[in-house]
């Protein structure tokens, strides 16, 4: 479970009690905040829904710490992970606590990962949090360490330098497939709107000569291949320059006809057999047969 403590130590020159700005502490504890809602999310693999927009429920229930005390030396804030909280999101499976503790520990790994495995959100958040700290600058680092998780996280001059890199470092285009259903067009500018399987919207850009194509593919799921966008802040996909559609493909047999209905005529044909009627025995058995049916129903009732 989570309501876990962890320290967040400020080290510097200016980083003792009776120097350091108020401000500094305010921004320590609102930087962190921010952080373990970035790296929550990444725990998830769940965008936020905006740049400006509140986090989910869930997301700001699990970043919500609480201040626990300082303690002398380098400025040592004692900080709380949340306890189970009451606000769930009911499209998730892992409880608030849970999730706090694991957007902690993914959020301290993230100092020691390669580069292509930070996550973009919590490099940027480290960055802005190194940036109002004034780290390299003010203060020379900080630090977090827990009792849940190995090691410690080290945010310095180069740590933050690096993952302001990470955090502005452009997704680009690149090629891709996104699947998703077509529900709009407009085909004189050439331009279509995109839901995808993971609820996103997006805008797709098709050249004229496949206007039939996208004709075709609109209600209907589809795979879009082409030069994808990426969004810098949240890292999902924005647009496609529509290379090719993909439909899946058909079933090997008329579907239409599951719809239709067959009398008892037709069916007795396709099988080969005669349809029961009550105008004549259902079958003809000889007179042994007959006994050995008796012999049977005999054996059953014993």
């Amino acid at each position: 479970m989570a309501a876990e403590q962890f320290r967040a130590i400020l080290r510097g020159s200016d980083a003792t009690l009776g120097v350091v700005r108020a401000s500094d502490i305010a921004r320590l504890i609102t930087g962190l905040e921010s952080a373990v809602a970035a790296a929550a999310y990444a725990t998830l693999g769940k965008p936020r829904r905006g740049t400006t927009g509140r986090h989910r429920a869930a997301i700001e229930a699990a970043s919500r710490l609480h201040f626990q005390s300082v303690e002398p030396g380098s400025v040592v804030a004692v900080l709380r992970l949340p306890e189970l909280a009451e606000v769930t999101d009911a499209t998730l499976d892992i409880k608030v606590d849970d999730l706090a503790g694991a957007a902690f520990d993914r959020l301290v790994a993230s100092f020691a990962q390669p580069d292509d495995q930070v996550d973009t959100g919590i490099a940027r958040a480290l960055a802005d949090l190194g940036q109002e700290l004034g780290i390299g600058e003010r203060h020379d680092e900080l630090l977090l360490t827990s009792a849940r998780v190995p090691g410690q996280g080290r945010l310095d001059a180069s740590t933050k330098e690096r993952m302001r890199r990470l955090a502005d470092a452009p997704l680009g285009h690149q090629s891709d497939v996104v699947v998703g259903t077509l529900y709009e067009a407009d085909f004189d500018r050439h331009t279509a709107r995109l839901h995808t399987v993971t609820g996103e919207t997006v805008i797709v850009d098709f050249p004229a000569g496949l206007a039939d194509d996208i004709q075709e593919a609109l209600r209907e799921q589809a795979a879009f291949e082409g030069i994808i966008t990426f969004d810098p802040t949240t890292a999902t996909v924005k647009r496609v320059e529509l290379r090719r559609i993909s439909t899946p493909d058909p079933l090997p047999f008329d579907t239409s006809a599951f719809w239709e209905r067959a009398s008892v005529e037709q069916l007795a044909h396709a099988q080969g057999v005669q349809p029961a009627t009550f105008e004549s025995p259902l079958a003809q058995w000889s007179e042994q047969e007959l006994v050995d049916i008796a012999s049977a129903l005999a054996d059953l009732d014993a």
